[in-house]
């Protein structure tokens, strides 16, 4: 069943140019930005190392703060409540619990936007030239901001459902959950790069992680519990 409503998901977004087009750049966008780091990156980071002598924790922080831009280029989840319109019906009445419905839009968003930011940190990673540790906070951090961004967008499409759409473009272009989850994706990217900007090596990446998990625990708390009683009552 879950790899039955996962594929409804995938499904319903390769076969929509509307939806891919306004909620899917990122697949595309994400792997090319690390094609591009890995080909013209050498020029750039010696520029900013210049600019942040041995600060490479300030580095590391920036470039979650890019990684976490690339994945709110992809907000399918916010949209894919709406998208299910007077259908809803359906999904409801399948022998399923409401949170394994949920689950499956979620893992959609996940799996379109996880694959690509793994491309895009096997190209990144080489480049930047950080510790061990370093590196791993930094996938960590870009990881998890992939994890809380779709999230993130799944409880906004909770919190505003438009199910009385006549063209798929409202919910996909003109939804309030969209843009919601687009502009908090854009305003988290910059938390990491600014703070430690500002602070220097004072703020570590593992200060961001975990931050971001903790978000990530309260969103899926929500969503498993609450969030699945708000979808089962539309």
């Amino acid at each position: 069943l879950p790899a039955a409503l996962l594929g409804k998901e995938c499904r319903r977004f390769v076969s929509s140019p509307n939806y891919m087009l306004n909620c899917g750049m990122g697949v595309l966008m994400i792997p090319a930005a690390g094609v591009l780091l890995l080909l013209k990156g050498g020029e750039w980071l010696g520029l900013l190392k210049a600019v942040l002598p041995g600060a490479d924790s300030v580095l590391a922080a920036l470039a979650i703060s890019v990684a976490c831009l690339l994945a709110s280029m992809n907000d399918m989840a916010a949209p894919s409540v709406s998208l299910e319109g007077k259908s809803l019906w359906v999904l409801q009445s399948l022998p399923v619990s409401a949170w394994e419905v949920l689950k499956a839009k979620l893992k959609m968003q996940l799996v379109f936007t996880g694959i690509p930011m793994l491309v895009f940190l096997a190209c990144a990673l080489p480049v930047l030239g950080l510790s061990p540790v370093l590196s791993l906070l930094t996938a960590a951090g870009s990881l998890l901001a992939v994890l809380l961004l779709a999230l993130f967008g799944l409880t906004m499409g909770l919190k505003m459902p438009n199910l009385h759409w006549t063209s798929e473009i409202t919910p996909v272009k003109q939804g309030g959950s969209v843009a919601l989850a687009l502009l908090g994706g854009w305003v988290y990217a910059l938390l990491p790069g600014g703070a430690a900007m500002t602070l220097g090596r004072n703020l570590h990446p593992a200060v961001f992680c975990l931050l971001t998990a903790v978000l990530c625990a309260l969103l899926y708390v929500w969503l498993k519990n609450r969030g699945a009683n708000v979808f089962a009552a539309l």
